[in-house]
């Protein structure tokens, strides 16, 4: 926009518009001086040399850079997170677990939003805070509508109803740059459509609230322009000039583009239009939680910068530096492979045209021995290229944590590594991504955190009772099975009429039971809030207000993301199943009345190595009298393992037996 762009709107309305251009101004003015950066940062890692300004004919480039970054976001993202709701002040813990399951779902379900996982969209928010120094994302409410057919008829429902997570581009971010965090406000740029104002809600469900859009239209019918907001007229995307492409963004006549940027305040949203002048939207925070709903991941934050440190800076220099070196030496065996010609002209002692490379060929001269002798160099540097190259890349592992100091990568004289020095290469490593989980822990605590209180205000419609909700895990089933939520029992009135001798033999127990969770559905019918499918595995969990209402807290644990989280799991599961079998174990267990879920543990352990449904190999043993052992008491603890009691050889494995507590169910089940 420039001075002389009409600004439209009422007073209030233009006095605004001054407001929040003065905030975009000072944010676009610091971004404008970054994006340099992050292009030198995008052609480091992209591996790009530019040949303009390249002083060798050898382009070579050493990836080590695209290398070490991809590795630590692949070795930090590989797989779904299994974090944990804790209650709070008016929270229970069988409410912690359902808010859980709740976000699981939709941690699943926002790839419908856009088709990217969200372990996608936060592996790019981990690449681009190692890249530029720190990355952002916006957690909002997402209500859309699209058409689809119904008997034949074209009409518009909702096609996604939840809260969404995206993660945004750098050079669309104007933070405010006057602190090191996100404070006040935050503006971000994005190229809309007018489908997708009149379409999408971000704020809350309902019809979209953007005013002004006839003066919009208006506006840019005025536009001389073919198709809508460029956005290369803010910047060049050096992902598409680095493979040569050409940005259409904003050339498309029928889905024209706008640029709107959206300023977040704590109290406060503001949507403008800088290029046209125009307030499209100025509602007050629509989200009870009252805060920006802006996530900032940052994994080395520096003094009071925004952003953070990159992780590209501290090597960029040397990774410039061995790109030199080893074009540099390329070039140096290219010239000693095809030495230049030393060639005397005087008196035409050579016939130039017959200078050619060939099988056969005939290179006419005067004198053989002086005419025509190759240049000799002195390619002394060559020599030393081993040496030099593997101080460098130790160098370069080093600064970004992939290997420790003093290891014999930055000792050329040293053959293999050490054990000694695997390990501590291997601790430098884990050390660097565990002081990075600190981090990201926080930021996804705060995405969770967000979604949670989303979901208490906007998961419901108004006057809806509740929401249904598959649960597949076998943790969180086993917990809402021992919770009761699937469970039968009978009223105080019904276990009267079954106490009354006179009712004996004309009615049945199961007549009168009633659910002990129960949930009112149509019709009058009364269901419990846990239905489990016939096959066991999966499970219908109704979802009421009530269970959303209260403060929870949430514990992400970052380290079940990563790529050894798994090999972990199942290697500790079969040293558990190894130390329960000690008989000094046993005996301890015996004495103090508990017994092991053996059962569940070895199906655990088993699905963890492989096995598809686990369960299905193990079947009930019936009878109540097993191993010689009569189980006949409920106490159930002196109905024991043989040896438990005795210090005995025998255990919880022995030879496939089992033992009964009377009601035909394994105490080592």
């Amino acid at each position: 926009m420039d001075e002389t762009t009409p600004i439209y709107g009422n007073e209030e309305e233009r006095s605004l518009y001054h407001e929040v251009m003065l905030h975009y101004k000072t944010a676009k003015q610091d971004l404008e001086s970054r994006i340099p950066d992050f292009n030198k940062k995008d052609e480091l890692f992209r591996s790009h040399i530019n040949e303009k300004n390249w002083p060798y004919r050898t382009l070579v480039f050493d990836p080590r850079t695209f290398t070490a970054l991809y590795e630590k976001t692949a070795r930090l993202f590989a797989n779904k997170p299994r974090g944990r709701m804790n209650p709070r002040e008016g929270g229970d813990a069988l409410g912690a677990q359902i808010n859980n399951e709740i976000v699981s779902f939709q941690w699943d379900d926002n790839e419908r939003v856009d088709g990217s996982p969200m372990l996608a969209k936060w592996a790019l928010m981990d690449l681009n805070a190692r890249k530029y120094g720190a990355s952002f994302a916006v957690c909002k409410w997402h209500w859309e509508k699209r058409m689809t057919k119904s008997n034949g008829k074209a009409e518009a429902s909702v096609f996604f109803d939840g809260p969404n997570f995206k993660p945004l581009d750098n050079r669309d971010c104007l933070p405010n740059p006057s602190y090191s965090t996100i404070k006040n406000w935050f503006q971000h740029r994005e190229y809309v459509t007018f489908q997708e104002l009149e379409n999408v809600n971000d704020a809350a469900r309902g019809k979209p609230i953007y005013k002004n859009l006839h003066l919009l239209k208006d506006a840019m019918s005025k536009d001389s322009d073919r198709g809508g907001d460029r956005r290369d007229n803010n910047y060049v995307s050096k992902n598409k000039e680095l493979k040569g492409l050409e940005d259409y963004l904003g050339t498309d006549t029928v889905y024209r583009t706008i640029e709107i940027v959206t300023e977040y305040r704590n109290d406060r949203w503001v949507v403008f239009s800088p290029r046209h002048g125009i307030i499209l939207r100025d509602i007050s925070n629509p989200y009870d939680h009252g805060q920006i709903p802006v996530i900032q991941l940052k994994y080395f934050p520096i003094d009071d910068d925004i952003y953070g440190l990159s992780e590209i800076e501290p090597v960029e220099k040397l990774q410039n530096a061995l790109n030199a070196y080893i074009c540099q030496n390329l070039d140096t065996l290219n010239m000693s492979t095809y030495m230049p010609l030393k060639v005397n002209q005087t008196g035409g002692a050579v016939q130039m045209h017959t200078l050619q490379f060939g099988p056969g060929a005939k290179w006419l001269m005067n004198n053989p021995a002086t005419d025509v002798v190759p240049f000799e160099g002195k390619p002394s540097g060559v020599a030393e290229f081993p040496v030099i190259y593997r101080f460098m890349i130790g160098a370069i592992a080093e600064a970004y944590g992939e290997a420790s100091a003093a290891v014999s990568g930055l000792n050329p004289t040293e053959g293999q590594k050490t054990a000694a020095e695997i390990k501590d290469t291997a601790l430098s490593r884990s050390a660097r991504d565990n002081f990075n989980r600190i981090f990201l822990e926080e930021a996804l605590k705060k995405q969770m955190m967000f979604w949670l209180k989303l979901n208490q205000q906007f998961f419901f419609n108004q006057g809806e009772k509740y929401k249904i909700i598959k649960i597949a895990g076998k943790d969180a089933l086993r917990y809402f099975q021992k919770a009761g939520l699937d469970g039968m029992g009978l009223t105080t009135e019904a276990e009267d009429i079954l106490a009354n001798p006179e009712m004996a033999g004309t009615v049945e127990p199961q007549d009168f039971q009633q659910p002990l969770y129960p949930i009112e559905v149509g019709n009058g019918d009364i269901l419990p809030k846990l239905n489990m499918e016939d096959d066991k595995s999966v499970g219908s969990l109704f979802v009421e207000p009530s269970d959303l209402s209260g403060t929870y807290d949430y514990i992400p644990d970052v380290a079940s993301m990563t790529d050894t989280a798994n090999e972990k799991a199942t290697q500790t599961k079969l040293e558990a199943l190894t130390l329960i079998q000690q008989p000094g174990v046993q005996q301890m267990l015996a004495q103090e009345q508990k017994k092991v879920k053996v059962f569940e543990l070895l199906t655990d352990y088993l699905e963890d190595i492989g096995f598809k449904n686990a369960d299905q190999y193990f079947e009930q043993m019936e009878g109540g009298l097993l191993n010689g052992i009569n189980g006949g008491g409920e106490g159930g603890p002196q109905a024991v393992a043989p040896g438990m009691g005795n210090g005995g050889a025998g255990g919880f494995f022995n030879g496939g037996q089992a033992v009964s507590n009377g009601q035909n169910q394994p105490v080592v089940s």
